[in-house]
């Protein structure tokens, strides 16, 4: 085995993976679903029912008219907040439906 294979960390390997099999969305949708309650608390999560990534544009469905046309509103400062929580930008614009 060569010195350069040994520096290949396993992280490296996967986000390699990801992107050759595309896999890099759907990592980042599952991501999301996951952090949603702990990046906008319990309210917004308990009225959004779908969540989908594609081409680094966030779909939301709500069940709340009041909170959709909130969210809407407020569009870049949920694209900024989910930004700021990962540390780069993960999504770069957001639609709304109920």
């Amino acid at each position: 085995m060569r010195q350069k294979d040994k520096d290949i960390s396993i992280t490296s390997v996967l986000q390699q993976m990801y992107k050759r099999y595309r896999l890099d969305a759907k990592a980042l949708e599952t991501k999301i679903q996951q952090d949603w309650l702990e990046i906008f608390g319990p309210m917004i999560k308990k009225h959004t029912s779908e969540i989908k990534i594609k081409d680094k544009t966030l779909y939301i469905k709500v069940d709340n008219p009041p909170l959709k046309n909130e969210i809407y509103l407020q569009r870049h400062l949920v694209i900024g907040k989910i930004n700021e929580f990962y540390g780069e930008v993960v999504l770069e614009k957001i639609f709304v439906s109920s």
